[in-house]
C-alpha cells in the first residue's frame, strides 16, 4: 500500500477550518456573514458554469462587501490539499495557465469537489444568516 494515500477527510477538514476562520473574522458584520455564505453555496455552480480561469479572476476584484472572502478560502483549501503552490495572489492566475491540459482538468475535477465541500459546510457554519441571505436574493 503506498505511504501518500489522498484521504478525501482532508477536503472537509480545510473547508471546515477556513469557512470557520472567515466567518469568525466578520461575526459581527450581518452583510458581509450572507455575502460570505452566498458566495459559498455559489462556488460550484460559477466553477462549471465558467471555470476555473474565471473563478480565480474573480479573486482580484473588489472586495468592499466581502464577495471575495470565500473564494480566497476557496484558493486556501486547493493550496493545502495539493502540491500546487501560487494559487494564491499576483502571480496565481499564470500557474493555472502555465498548466498541462490534463493536470489543469483535473485540478478542476478537484476543485469542483472542494466546491461542494463548501456548500455544504457554509449551510452549518452560517446557519443563522442563511434564512436572511436567502431572502435578500
Amino acid at each position: 500500500m503506498p505511504e501518500e494515500l489522498f484521504d478525501p477527510r482532508e477536503i472537509s477538514k480545510e473547508v471546515y477550518h477556513n469557512l470557520s476562520r472567515i466567518r469568525s473574522e466578520q461575526n459581527n458584520n450581518r452583510q458581509r456573514l450572507k455575502e460570505q455564505y452566498s458566495q459559498s453555496v455559489e462556488l460550484y455552480t460559477y466553477l462549471a458554469t465558467w471555470g476555473m480561469l474565471r473563478l480565480k479572476a474573480e479573486e482580484f476584484a473588489p472586495n468592499p462587501d466581502g464577495k471575495r472572502d470565500a473564494i480566497i478560502a476557496y484558493f486556501r483549501v486547493l493550496t493545502a490539499i495539493t502540491d500546487i503552490r501560487h494559487l494564491l495572489g499576483e502571480n496565481s492566475l499564470n500557474t493555472l495557465i502555465a498548466m498541462e491540459t490534463e493536470d489543469y482538468l483535473g485540478f478542476t475535477g478537484l476543485g469542483l469537489q472542494v466546491a461542494r465541500e463548501f456548500a455544504f459546510w457554509a449551510l452549518v457554519i452560517y446557519a443563522d444568516v442563511k434564512a436572511e441571505a436567502e431572502s435578500a436574493n
